[in-house]
């Protein structure tokens, strides 16, 4: 968006995304962020019968699965055709080892403590445009970097004996999909790349990784489990789509501080489902984390207007 277009009043005629476009996108933001969280939140509770690994395949394999239904409707050249082959495979890497991580760190702690962490990656995201895109970050956003990384510090408590070993995994997390988002800049900013295939490539590079992996780990499924297994391939696949709507009637500048409710969902949930009560540490180093993220959003669209 040009800075005209920003200064305009929501609902007038300069205005690219009216007042009811923007409210739908946020309200699509966050129906997906939801979306993700019980998708989480289901995947936690089938990691105490079942590894980790075959979690993982379950969410990725029935996302693919999905996916192909549209096959129909847009037509399988719509989900493949791409100029960047070799990127899509490296971000389906990251997404796939993020999402390991992710889902072995709440096999162990809450989800808010998890995703607490997992907060980082925006602050990361801009270390990385530096070598990685050619930004330049000045001292304002650097110092919400260094705010962030204390809200880590905060929240894990090194040295303490206190913190369970597992909240080193979404650190991992974090710095995966940190560089995955760096990768979607880059390759969003090709001709003709669509949002279907980009998404088409991450199910199925996440897809044929678990399904190597899953056979060494395999445990025979129950029922009802394999209807939880359905449930959280459906859950990201269509949270993902609902996200891609979001992000085409609404600015991504506007949609991005709208993920940290998932810190709201993931505490509602947490407590619903596993009875998990954040301590105050946790809270206060989430305050930290979360603020730091919000600011670097806000310097990037004070900069994206100039």
């Amino acid at each position: 968006m040009t800075a005209r277009s920003n200064a305009a009043a929501p609902g007038s005629r300069g205005d690219a995304h009216p007042a009811t476009r923007t409210v739908a996108g946020i309200g699509l933001m966050v129906l997906a962020i939801l979306l993700f969280t019980v998708m989480d939140t289901i995947g936690k509770d089938l990691t105490t019968r079942y590894p980790v690994p075959q979690v993982v395949w379950a969410r990725y394999f029935f996302q693919f699965a999905l996916m192909l239904l549209l096959i129909p409707r847009v037509g399988i050249m719509d989900l493949v055709r791409t100029a960047r082959p070799g990127t899509h495979v490296l971000r389906g890497l990251l997404l796939a080892a993020s999402t390991l991580c992710l889902i072995g760190a709440i096999s162990f702690v809450p989800l808010a403590d998890a995703y607490t962490i997992t907060f980082t990656a925006p602050l990361l995201v801009t270390v990385f445009s530096i070598p990685l895109l050619g930004e330049r970050v000045r001292w304002r956003r650097w110092s919400a970097v260094l705010a962030g990384f204390a809200g880590v510090l905060i929240v894990i408590r090194p040295g303490f004996g206190v913190t369970h070993w597992a909240l080193t995994l979404p650190l991992i997390t974090a710095l995966g999909f940190a560089l995955y988002q760096i990768l979607t800049r880059k390759v969003s900013a090709v001709p003709g790349e669509s949002s279907l295939a980009m998404l088409f490539y991450l199910a199925c590079v996440g897809t044929g990784i678990m399904t190597a992996l899953v056979p060494f780990f395999w445990q025979s499924v129950a029922p009802l489990d394999w209807l939880a297994m359905v449930a959280m391939g459906a859950l990201g696949g269509v949270g993902h789509l609902i996200l891609i709507r979001a992000l085409t009637i609404a600015p991504a500048s506007l949609l991005a501080p709208f993920v940290y409710t998932q810190i709201v969902w993931a505490l509602v949930l947490g407590y619903l489902v596993f009875g998990d009560v954040p301590d105050r540490w946790m809270l206060v180093g989430c305050a930290v984390i979360v603020a730091s993220g919000l600011y670097v959003f806000y310097r990037e669209a004070v900069l994206g207007k100039s």
